[in-house]
């Protein structure tokens, strides 16, 4: 686990973050993926993250800022729900993977 010592949040918190809005996604869409993605988070090159969902042999993905991820994991750990901020990039990227997986 790669803990950010200025943000104060890891990569765990901001796959968890992410992973709370597939749920919601999940519980509102439906999806026609067999489980649920795996979630990887790396640093960005040009700062922030990069947060990749992979399923089988498909992956895509989206970029988060430092700000955008403290907040997602902020709210997650406040409220235990999904961040509004992050959810239509999430989302995208399910459709994203769903589509490739058929």
């Amino acid at each position: 686990m790669t803990y950010y010592q200025t943000l104060g949040i890891s990569g765990a918190d901001i796959a968890g973050a992410t992973a709370l809005a597939v749920i919601h996604d999940l519980k509102v869409n439906g999806n026609s993926l067999d489980g649920l993605p795996q979630i990887l988070v790396s640093t960005g090159k040009a700062g922030g993250f990069q947060v990749k969902m992979k399923w089988g042999d498909s992956e895509t993905g989206f970029s988060l800022s430092d700000s955008e991820a403290k907040s997602a994991v902020a709210q997650m750990k406040a409220s235990r729900a999904h961040d509004p901020a992050i959810f239509d990039r999430v989302q995208e990227a399910l459709a994203s993977l769903e589509g490739r997986a058929r």
